[in-house]
């Protein structure tokens, strides 16, 4: 036999050799098979335990994100129940917005207030929401129930205006977990529902918690819902919650989330396969119950019933159980017959030895050559995970030297409070059993500065197959990650400025269908986009008459180019109507042919009444609608690069004047204008978006109110920066009507002054004046005496001019800071404040009635005179309430009455 790269001549083998090397083989292999069997059952138990951990840490997370934000709903739920129910849209926004909704609960799109309505109450229910919001407040979506839970309060706003004023009880789900909630006293989490509020209508879930009056659970179904108040809740997006939740076992586990819906069949709201997430169409079928390692865990929160099932990924099974044994049985089998062959490669086999470590030496030489000169950073670890080489990338990119890296962990050398300690922990469990893993990291340098890394991590082994440490490379990607946290920012800007703007944007193909449409647009159609993208188009929402002109208009439209002002009655699938003002350019290919149409759609259904009743405006309104609705306007350093042609109609200037010209022009005065840019460009700096309402100036010096909103412009290649983007609607005529409309619920119709709610608000607003500067005041009840007399000896109309002229008189007697009201019928309040004592109040009553006794000429000729009786309350010694003063001073003026005390005029 010959052996060796180096033989010099034969060698004769022996039988004793033989048979030495058939012993060692046999020997050899009996081991190796008893070995293969213990490392299989081995590697099997610490699979499971593995999966284990990982399914564990899985739940504990997601029960975690689940209900997280019931803390910040039970923290408003004391305030609401201590204020009766009777909470401001006020109070209510400034205890959301000091919530951090983003950290503190991701997945909430904002914090709610459901009440509950009897039908009949409907209406004085919509007629009190009025008072406390700019905005009409709205019931939609309401069932046939007798009973309706109403969203009264959602905050942010902006972001879920469309559920202001949503019936949650006509949904069999929704009103299936609220009344579970309320029944309970506990939170409840609702099976999946598509959110009115997300504007990508994927699946999500709303979170309840009930409030009970006192803020005390009463005990039982029957009482709670006797005392309830409310229900608070939080929808919550299921993208935005489950994001990232199995990063850390997407390497090594095959997963599968479910909730039991309302028919006791579970929906899917996650899966992965491979470390690939699949899509909720395609995870319905998606089943892991044929694999070997599968595992099915049944956990409840928040009153709903999830179920989490998980199975080793191909690849991980394949490296913790396939290759277990199998690398063992190779390993023994290849070393019995290296051991048997051993006998005669004995003395060849040092130089062969030789000569192959002289390979080796120079092979590591050379990767340790390319190691050192490469970019990226390359780090090797002992199995205690303690660095032990480092090549010059690593200084480069971290800033530390070999010496200072050698003999330290890389977590302690390299940590940033910013890491993610998920991907770390994933990491970890990876590396603990022995396994490689892949991950985008944030680090921090020796200067202290945060930097992003794409990480592989690699295990060493030796000859023998154990662990002898960790090989990790690392490129820098924080350009990378910058950049794409830009344009991640543009994006949702941009979005969000479409989405939410006043008006409906959409855009159609050649045969008039939905290519795209903005949530306003769908929310007045009350459709989804799966319901309208290349199925329908506005004119199947228009009524006869409009089908047959939009058919018309939209022919030449393909041909012209462009279409303004035409108006249409839209009635949406939820029966809502309103009339609509459409205005739209086209989009044409290189070729010329036509591609879409981009259009605008505006609300003006009370434009179009008040345009019926009056024909002035009726001629303002159609120069309107002949034109775009809405002003825009780029700034850069506030002077105008761009804008569309309804800015200067709205302004009053001529074509191409406002180019070049500064944004002061626009403003009322030199105050208004600091103070916006003041409050608006920090905001649009942060990546923000700023809306008011303010009062701009036309060219010809009248005002105007302007609904306002911004967004910042990311740079581009050919844009530097620094430019904002403004659209504006012209709302004086809706504040104008919202002036008239406040001032009538607050004064009386007949006389002008105050009504019993001003005068309510006025007298809590003394008390509190009071209390803080420790003065005094008084307030007098006046009852008329001989006023039905004069209805019935002159008619009712010679009453109302009595009336006229007591109030009259009454308002001259009095100061700036006094209040006088009328309550009703021939009953007066007067409230004098501040009153330095008791006594300083006499001498103005005194010449109240004075002028009271001066009889009044009536439009006939005749003249009239009225008696007053009047009971007087001070503040604080007969009360520290509005209704113990008012109550006082009632019974003080029916006691004079009674005993005669009374001024009369003679006639």
């Amino acid at each position: 036999m010959r052996i060796g790269d180096g033989y010099t001549g034969p060698e004769m083998v022996s039988t004793a050799a033989w048979v030495a090397a058939a012993v060692v083989l046999s020997i050899g292999l009996a081991l190796t098979g008893a070995a293969a069997v213990w490392q299989q059952q081995r590697a099997a138990a610490e699979s499971r335990t593995l999966q284990e951990r990982q399914v564990e840490r899985l739940q504990a997370d997601l029960v975690k994100r689940l209900t997280m934000p019931v803390y910040g709903l039970k923290g408003a739920r004391g305030t609401i129940a201590a204020l009766e129910g009777k909470v401001t849209r006020a109070a209510f926004d400034a205890y959301v917005e000091s919530r951090d909704l983003p950290k503190e609960f991701p997945g909430a799109r904002g914090f709610g207030l459901i009440e509950r309505v009897a039908r009949r109450d409907l209406d004085r229910f919509v007629a009190a929401r009025q008072r406390d919001r700019t905005a009409p407040f709205r019931v939609h979506g309401s069932g046939t129930d007798e009973t309706l839970y109403i969203v009264s309060q959602i905050s942010p706003f902006s972001r879920n205006f469309g559920a202001w004023g949503l019936d949650s009880g006509a949904d069999p789900v929704r009103r299936q977990a609220i009344e579970q909630a309320v029944d309970s006293g506990e939170e409840t989490l609702s099976t999946p529902v598509r959110l009115v509020h997300d504007p990508l209508k994927g699946p999500g879930f709303l979170l309840f918690v009930p409030v009970y009056k006192q803020g005390h659970d009463p005990g039982t179904p029957a009482a709670r819902r006797a005392s309830l108040l409310g229900v608070l809740y939080a929808p919550l997006v299921a993208n935005d919650l489950l994001r990232g939740v199995a990063e850390p076992a997407a390497a090594l586990l095959d997963l599968k989330l479910s909730v039991r819906g309302l028919d006791g069949e579970f929906l899917p709201l996650l899966a992965l396969r491979d470390g690939a997430a699949l899509p909720l169409d395609d995870a319905a079928e998606y089943a892991l119950e044929d694999a070997s390692t599968a595992t099915a865990t049944h956990f409840t929160t928040a009153g709903r019933e999830f179920r989490l099932e998980a199975a080793l990924t191909r690849d991980a099974a394949m490296r913790l159980l396939g290759l277990s044994g199998l690398g063992v049985e190779l390993g023994g089998a290849l070393l019995s017959l290296l051991l048997a062959i051993t006998v005669y490669l004995l003395a060849a086999g040092r130089s062969r030895a030789e000569r192959l470590a002289r390979g080796m030496t120079a092979e590591l030489a050379r990767l340790a050559t390319v190691a050192s000169h490469t970019t990226n950073a390359v780090m090797i670890t002992d199995a205690a995970r303690r660095i032990t080489w480092v090549n010059d990338g690593f200084t480069r990119i971290s800033g530390y030297t070999p010496a200072e890296a050698l003999g330290r962990l890389p977590s302690d050398l390299l940590h940033s409070e910013l890491t993610h300690a998920d991907t770390v922990h994933g990491m970890r469990e990876a590396m603990n059993v022995g396994l490689g893993c892949e991950a985008e990291l944030l680090q921090r340098r020796k200067d202290g500065r945060d930097y992003w890394v794409q990480l592989e991590i690699q295990p060493l082994r030796d000859e023998a197959g154990e662990l002898t440490g960790f090989m990790s490379i690392e490129s820098d990607i924080t350009a990378r990650k910058v950049l794409q946290a830009q344009a991640d920012e543009a994006r949702a800007s941009l979005q969000d400025l479409y989405d939410n703007a006043p008006c409906a944007y959409y855009s159609l193909d050649a045969d008039g269908c939905f290519l795209q449409i903005n949530a306003l647009g769908l929310k007045w159609l009350g459709c989804t986009p799966a319901q309208l993208i290349g199925k329908a188009g506005p004119a199947d929402f228009f009524d006869t008459e409009g089908r047959v002109l939009f058919a018309g208009a939209y022919a030449g439209f393909k041909r012209d180019g462009r279409i303004s002002g035409l108006e249409f009655n839209l009635t949406g699938r939820h029966g809502e109507a309103r009339r609509v003002s459409l205005s739209a350019t086209a989009v044409y290919g290189t070729d010329g042919a036509f591609l879409r149409g981009r259009s605008v759609m505006y609300d003006i259904s009370e434009t179009h009444r008040i345009r019926q009743q009056l024909h002035q405006l009726t001629l303002d309104q159609e120069a309107m609608l002949e034109s775009d609705l809405v002003g825009i306007l780029k700034l850069r350093d506030r002077q105008t690069v761009w804008r569309n042609h309804a800015v200067e109609r709205m302004f009053g200037y001529d074509e191409g004047e406002l180019l070049g010209a500064p944004a002061r022009r626009l403003y009322a005065d030199d105050t208004s204008y600091a103070t916006l840019g003041a409050l608006a460009y920090p905001q649009l700096k942060s990546g923000g978006r700023f809306r008011t309402q303010v009062q701009m100036r036309r060219k010809d010096g009248s005002l105007i109110w302007v609904d306002l909103s911004g967004v910042d412009l990311p740079a581009t290649a050919s844009e530097p920066g620094g430019e904002s983007l403004w659209m504006m609607v012209d709302i004086t005529q809706s504040k104008a009507h919202e002036a008239r409309m406040e001032r009538a619920a607050l004064h009386d119709a007949l006389t002008g002054l105050p009504n019993r709610l001003l005068l309510a608000d006025r007298l809590k607003q003394a008390i509190a004046s009071a209390e803080r500067n420790g003065h005094v005041f008084a307030l007098a009840y006046l009852d008329l005496n001989g006023f039905k007399q004069i209805n019935d000896h002159h008619g009712h109309d010679a009453g109302d001019e009595v009336l006229k002229a007591v109030a009259t008189r009454l308002q001259a007697g009095l100061r700036a800071s006094d209040t006088v009201a009328r309550l009703g019928g021939d009953e007066f309040v007067v409230l004098l404040t501040p009153q330095q004592g008791p006594a300083e109040a006499g001498p103005v009553l005194s010449r109240l009635l004075d002028a009271l006794a001066r009889p009044v000429t009536l439009s006939d000729g005749h003249q009239a005179a009225v008696g007053s009786s009047l009971g007087l309350a001070h503040f604080p010694s007969d009360g520290r309430t509005p209704d113990a003063l008012m109550r006082h001073a009632d019974e003080a003026m029916y006691a004079n009455k009674r005993a005669g005390k009374s001024r009369a005029l003679s006639r």
